[in-house]
């Protein structure tokens, strides 16, 4: 029997609703509020049944103790034990002559960690099997306690080169045995290079059985110190199974049992609804209509204090957008849903990293590799890159069925609706895990309820949109039009058999591409007549720096970027990667040649050589490999959010090095994959500070102001004859308000805990107290490093919602498709949106001097000290704000 036995919620209380259902009846019928109830009902359901399942799996997989039911119990049970444990080692080295077998192997390991080691073992074993024999469970906790201190002395004694080379290799690899036999290989090699003080002798060699006596006296330790688990014996006069065995105490089984319980009703899975959502009228009670277990609120923060701060402030703007926004009817787009149906039965779909059901075959092993180390080598590394593929494809195809579910559920309905709320810094996201924000799948799966005739207007709208969701988006409209015009035939094969003509497969977006395709069949077939429900959306170009260069005029960024008209397409990856490509050349010229590094182990004397790569090599591999948008695209796009060339490094690792070797084709180009990261990383940041140096600029400066805010300022300085000098200032939050009215606090504060870090059972963190998740200090490092994208997203945040409000009033738009710098809506409206974005934008940074404002919201908190070491505002540019009414491709 399981140790662990959770009863189901009732929640019938939700379906129930008398008023919920009384004021829905009201509006739209008994039959529709019924339904509504239902699903709403159903949200817990499948939340307590998903949240069962993940307790399962973790169970079975002796994973136990991390679960979000069991840590607070590590948190309180760790300093109980350790106290017992402190004071029987103190005992036995003070007090008693005659010594524990085991004594000195006790002492090989921090009290914390063999706390820790301690309990999750146990609750790990005890979760997995129910009842386990008292020497089996010994034996277990010896050989964990083994393996701590064995592997831990790794991570202590050689801890940089324990997490710059080990620890990722070490959490990529699944399963425990996996994990022992790579440090097993790892502590081989650092002892042959002399890089370890002293080599390992397995406990199971020693004389006295130590393992076991250790992990009885941990036993024996734990029963007296938490009363988590007591001994009883079982299956008398069955000689085979006659013995003690362990067992959780009832105390602590109830205890878990009712936090189980707790959690698992408050894990509701949201769907869409059947009825327009409840609108937001206060912090707390919109989107669904039913009270639940979790009121969901207005805003996602961390606690109920955090969202108390916006009890009376009054953003009547916000409101209204976030209402306008989610009273948007959808309804699935069945023609898509068939076609999606069908290929999810596919054993090869020609869309790329499309989740086929079967998994990728292993490579060939060629006759006799096993005694050629060079081949078994180069046969693993091909074999890691399919298991991390595998990975990847076994999560991408739970989403994609469970959105094929969601969308075949859905689709006899009429209309359907997604409730919305705000993050923190303002940004507007659906509360389903099924909804419009998704992946092309999902979007492609989605349309809105009422369609319009399309109109003139509409159908060069429609065009655009075909020719965006092909790929063919960084050129003008005309060509994205003609290359529509040019390619109707195959558009309309497809409409008319799209698993026989699998073309759109091989599109950008292929799901939205196909919705098009039926689309256009019905434009050719009825003309301007034609009722179109397609969402047509209007990107923002690198939308964190199109906001950086409004706010400061930078023309030279805000061309990049177009906020000016252009006759072409300015596409900023490009322009920084022409920008590399002349860094590059400069040293296939110039550059330095290889070097030899010589490296000298500090503690054993040992030399060892390492070759340091060349600019010119390094600029060889990157030619040969070929340097496009694609290689600068996504660290240009996370600038504006605080990545820097640090962060670069592991992008251009992570999206074009490792895939390039996976792949077979990268070895040849880059011979070190950090070394020519990093040479790429250095050569893009330079480049992007001079095509952006603007928003460069307004980064460091809000990080700036960020870290004076969350300094200290005190009367003398702290010594240890003066631990708590007069405070001048306290560490402070950062407040700003956005053009719309929303205030955001940045308050990252730091967390009162402790983590313990264990080889293979992962971390545990240890809270001073279980009820509080904060202190009260200000984390100085992550407000200034989270100042950049905190701000910038707000800013877009709030663009998005005042462009939801301008469209509804003053263009009539009543359909909208919003994914923060991404503005949607039917072709009919296409065009009132077009220029309803870039209103709202030529609005905010006319109307507002966002940069002066938090200036002076924060100038005003800071020491007289502080004054002068805050820099000015950097100073504006020339550019003409009012030009992207003009720009065609500013949202495009």
């Amino acid at each position: 029997m399981p140790a662990i036995q959770i009863k189901k919620h009732d929640f019938s209380d939700i379906k129930n609703s008398t008023w919920a259902f009384e004021t829905l009846a009201g509006l739209y019928g008994e039959d529709i509020a019924a339904q509504q109830l239902a699903l709403e009902h159903e949200a817990y359901t499948l939340g307590e049944e998903r949240f069962h399942k993940a307790l399962e799996r973790q169970m079975e997989r002796g994973e136990f103790a991390d679960n979000a039911t069991v840590k607070p119990v590590l948190t309180t049970l760790i300093p109980l034990f350790m106290t017992a444990y402190n004071n029987w080692i103190e005992h036995q080295v003070t007090k008693v002559r005659r010594k524990h077998v085991a004594l000195q192997f006790f002492q090989m390991v921090n009290p914390v960690n063999i706390a820790a080691v301690t309990i999750k073992i146990v609750l790990n074993t005890v979760g997995k099997k129910g009842p386990t024999s008292v020497q089996n469970l010994a034996v277990a906790l010896g050989r964990g306690l083994e393996e701590e201190a064995r592997f831990g002395r790794i991570r202590d004694q050689e801890a940089e080169h324990f997490n710059k080379h080990i620890r990722k290799a070490l959490n990529q690899r699944n399963g425990h045995t996996y994990k022992v036999k790579y440090l097993e290989k790892v502590e081989g090699h650092m002892q042959e290079a002399n890089e370890l003080q002293s080599s390992w002798t397995s406990w199971d060699a020693l004389e006295n059985d130590v393992a076991f006596h250790i992990g009885i006296r941990l036993l024996e330790l734990l029963i007296e110190s938490t009363q988590l688990v007591e001994m009883k014996r079982e299956n008398a006069g069955n000689a085979k199974l006659d013995g003690e065995y362990v067992h959780l105490t009832t105390e602590w089984s109830d205890k878990l049992c009712a936090r189980a319980f707790s959690l698992a009703g408050i894990t509701p899975r949201h769907q869409p609804m059947i009825v327009p959502p409840k609108e937001w009228t206060k912090m707390v009670g919109g989107g669904y209509w039913a009270k639940g277990r979790k009121p969901i609120p207005l805003i996602r923060v961390r606690s109920k204090r955090a969202l108390q701060r916006y009890a009376d402030v009054y953003m009547p703007e916000v409101y209204k957008a976030v209402n306008i926004a989610q009273s948007s009817a959808w309804r699935v787009n069945t023609q898509v849903l068939e076609v999606a149906k069908a290929i999810m039965e596919w054993k090869n779909v020609p869309i790329d990293k499309f989740p086929t059901a079967d998994r990728e075959e292993l490579p060939i092993q060629a006759e006799g590799i096993g005694e050629d180390a060079e081949a078994l080598k180069a046969w693993k590394k091909e074999a890691a890159g399919v298991y991390r593929r595998d990975r990847a494809r076994v999560s991408r195809r739970l989403s994609y069925e469970f959105v094929i579910e969601q969308a075949e559920k859905f689709s006899g309905y009429e209309a359907i609706y997604f409730p919305y709320n705000l993050d923190w810094r303002g940004r507007v996201y659906a509360i389903p895990s099924f909804n419009p924000q998704g992946n092309d799948m999902t979007k492609g799966l989605l349309m809105a309820s009422i369609a319009e005739p399309v109109g003139k207007e509409g159908i060069e709208w429609l065009k655009i949109h075909g020719a965006n969701c092909a790929g063919v988006d960084k050129v003008d409209f005309d060509k994205r039009k003609l290359w529509v015009e040019e390619n109707e035939e195959l558009i309309l094969e497809i409409a008319r058999n799209p698993l026989g003509q699998p073309e759109w497969m091989k599109m950008d977006s292929p799901f939205c591409f196909l919705a098009f395709c039926f689309e256009w069949a019905g434009v050719k077939e009825h003309g301007e007549n034609w009722k179109s429900a397609l969402p047509i959306a209007f990107d923002g170009s690198c939308s964190g720096i199109q906001h950086f260069s409004a706010m400061l005029r930078d023309e030279r960024g805000g061309r990049a970027v177009n906020l000016l008209p252009s006759k072409e397409v300015q596409d900023i990856y490009r322009l920084v990667a022409e920008e590399v490509i002349e860094k590059v050349k400069k040293d296939l010229r110039e550059g330095t040649d290889d070097s030899v590094e010589i490296i000298t182990n500090e503690k054993t004397g040992e030399i060892t050589e390492r070759r340091v790569m060349g600019t010119r090599t390094l600029a060889e591999g990157w030619m040969g490999y070929g340097i496009t948008r694609k290689v600068t695209k996504r660290s240009v796009m996370t600038l504006a959010y605080g990545s820097k060339a640090f962060g670069f490094t592991d992008q251009v690792r992570d999206d074009i090095i490792q895939p390039a070797l996976d792949a077979g084709d990268g070895a040849q180009w880059f011979p070190d994959a950090q070394q020519c990261a990093r040479y790429m990383a250095n050569l893009i940041w330079d480049s992007v500070s001079v095509v952006v140096v603007k928003a460069v600029e307004a980064m460091l400066w809000l990080q700036k102001a960020a870290k004076l805010l969350a300094t200290e300022v005190t009367a003398t300085k702290k010594t240890k004859k003066n631990p708590e000098p007069e405070v001048l200032k306290p560490c402070m939050p950062v407040y700003w308000v956005t053009p719309d009215g929303f205030p955001v606090w940045q308050e990252y504060m730091k967390p009162v805990q402790r983590r313990v870090d264990l080889m293979f059972l992962g971390t545990v963190r240890l809270q001073a107290t279980i009820n509080v998740r904060d202190s009260d200090n200000i984390d100085g490092a992550k407000q200034e490093s989270g100042i950049s994208p905190n701000f910038v997203h707000s800013q877009d945040g709030s663009h998005l919602r005042k462009t939801v409000v301008k469209a509804s009033e003053a263009y009539g738009v009543e359909f909208f498709a919003l994914i923060h710098d991404s503005f949607g809506t039917i072709p009919a409206k296409a065009g009132a949106m077009f220029k309803a974005v870039r209103e709202t934008m030529v609005e905010t940074y006319t109307e507002n001097d966002v940069l002066e404002d938090f200036r002076q919201q924060f100038m005003e908190q800071l020491h007289e000290s502080q004054l002068d070491k805050m820099p000015p505002i950097p100073t504006k540019g020339t550019l003409d704000i009012t030009q992207i009414l003009h720009s065609e491709f500013a949202f495009a």
